[in-house]
């Protein structure tokens, strides 16, 4: 097996980023912990959406990279209900246990087979610049919360 590369580190840690956040907002319900998690969320799925997975393409199915956009829709569905209802409401939590659960499932396929498969995959040059690319629009999602 590669090392893995740095492009999907990067995508590691942001799911590490947004994990963290999940918990911290499940501890705590406030609202600002929510905010920043939602948008840590949003940028993320936006980098892997626009980029990363146009850059994975070659080495992937049309059925993959269909599912994966289906989980992206409903991981927005989700946040977007979470925004429209506020930490204050009664169903919050419960959107808030489904959006972890989608999250757990999304993040735990792609680090523990997609990511795995693209760095078996992908030539070493396209790996760079993968990384590159996904650093240049990274901005502080990888920074620990």
């Amino acid at each position: 097996m590669r090392h893995i590369s740095d492009a999907l580190e990067l995508l590691t840690a942001q799911h590490e980023v947004i994990d963290f956040l999940v918990v911290q907002v499940q501890q705590t319900y406030d609202q600002d912990a929510f905010d920043e998690l939602a948008d840590k969320l949003v940028a993320h799925l936006a980098l892997e959406q626009e980029l990363f997975y146009p850059a994975i393409a070659t080495v992937t199915s049309a059925e993959v990279q269909r599912e994966l956009l289906e989980e992206h829709v409903a991981i927005k569905r989700v946040l977007a209900e979470m925004v429209w209802l506020g930490v204050e409401d009664s169903l919050f939590g419960e959107k808030l246990h489904e959006l972890a659960s989608l999250l757990d499932g999304h993040c735990g396929y792609q680090e523990d087979e997609l990511f795995e498969h693209v760095a078996e995959c992908l030539p070493g040059e396209q790996l760079s610049a993968l990384s590159t690319l996904l650093q240049s629009f990274d901005g502080d999602l990888a920074v620990a919360a």
